[in-house]
């Protein structure tokens, strides 16, 4: 195993607590391929949203140095067997749920797009996509949003094979006869299912960040899901929720922060 970390890597809580501030996004950069690594986080390390905190050879790797980096945003970038792929990706959701997960894909077919949201990532940048757009996949993952869902917005054949990918959640979940959710808790869906962040879905209905996550962690556990994008689809089959109202400036706007 090959790990670089950064010097003063700390946990999360206690990094953030020593250096008095939250608006850097701590990352773990995850390739096999050293060259393309170091190309990565010398861009990376120049922007002031991000501190780079660690580099791993692969996602086994990663899944171990999140128990002790314990990073807001895991950079993945995609060059191994697709089904062992989807399944190291969902293990490290599982294991890892408070931190995101970004694939850096080489392609930008469907195929690679439907791979990410299977294993659980929060967003998909392909390998032709400005640095910018990377910048600001990362940023708006940290802060709890999912920018996968811009990005399946763009491209309907994704999102139709996401829906019959997660056809059977009603077999493998209550009945919606037998989950009661509250107002907040079927607008916390609806505003997920827009792409929101968990910072803008609290501003919307007056609470703060950490109650919206901590809402959303309730909601998958009584679900029984392991994921935000899950729980927002099966919202979507059971008529729990509308179709997300994305707006178009929101979409693949790498100027947004």
């Amino acid at each position: 195993m090959t790990i670089e970390e950064t010097p003063g890597g700390t946990p999360r809580g206690r990094r953030r607590a020593a250096r008095g501030r939250a608006d850097r996004a701590s990352l773990l950069i995850v390739d096999q391929h050293p060259v393309h690594r170091a190309g990565v986080r010398a861009l990376l390390e120049h922007e002031p949203r991000i501190e780079v905190i660690g580099e791993v050879d692969g996602l086994a790797e990663a899944i171990e140095s999140c128990a002790s980096l314990a990073p807001d945003v895991v950079l993945f970038d995609v060059d191994e067997s697709p089904a062992e792929t989807v399944e190291d990706m969902r293990r490290l959701r599982r294991e890892a749920p408070d931190t995101a997960l970004v694939v850096l894909a080489r392609h930008e077919d469907d195929e690679e797009v439907f791979r990410a949201v299977l294993g659980g990532a929060s967003g998909h940048v392909g390998g032709h996509a400005a640095p910018a757009e990377l910048i600001a996949t990362i940023c708006e993952a940290a802060a709890g949003g999912e920018p996968i869902q811009h990005t399946i917005a763009e491209r309907p054949s994704v999102g139709r094979r996401v829906l019959e990918a997660y056809a059977d959640l009603a077999l493998r979940t209550p009945a919606a006869s037998e989950i009661e959710l509250s107002e907040r808790e079927l607008r916390i869906l609806e505003l997920a299912a827009e792409g929101k962040t968990n910072s803008e879905i609290g501003r919307e209905i007056g609470v703060s960040e950490h109650t919206v996550k901590g809402a959303i962690s309730q909601l998958l556990a009584r679900l029984r899901l392991s994921h935000r994008t899950e729980a927002v689809v099966h919202a979507l089959k059971l008529g729990w929720i509308s179709g997300p109202r994305i707006q178009p400036e929101r979409i693949r706007d790498p100027r947004r922060r």
